[in-house]
């Protein structure tokens, strides 16, 4: 019984300094916001305002960030906020 609560204690602990830890996304200093259009994804749109060798895989997650999206799907009409060059 000991041993299981230590177990419990020390993954608490250790989600919790994982947390602490964690880097934060950075926030853009400068957004715009898109409409999404019919046959994008947010790749498309990641793509479309990614820095000349930027990773557009950061790019789609800083958007899921800033909208607050749990999956990188969206649809033609929907507003997103996009960090802005």
């Amino acid at each position: 019984m000991l041993v299981a609560l230590g177990f419990a204690l020390a993954i608490a602990v250790g989600g919790g300094l994982g947390t602490l830890l964690a880097p934060e996304a950075q926030t853009p200093a400068e957004v715009s916001t898109v409409v999404v259009q019919p046959g994008e994804s947010l790749w498309v749109i990641a793509s479309e305002i990614a820095d000349p060798g930027q990773d557009v895989r950061q790019v789609v997650e800083t958007i899921r960030g800033m909208n607050g999206l749990e999956r990188s799907t969206v649809h033609a009409g929907q507003e997103l906020s996009v960090p802005q060059g």
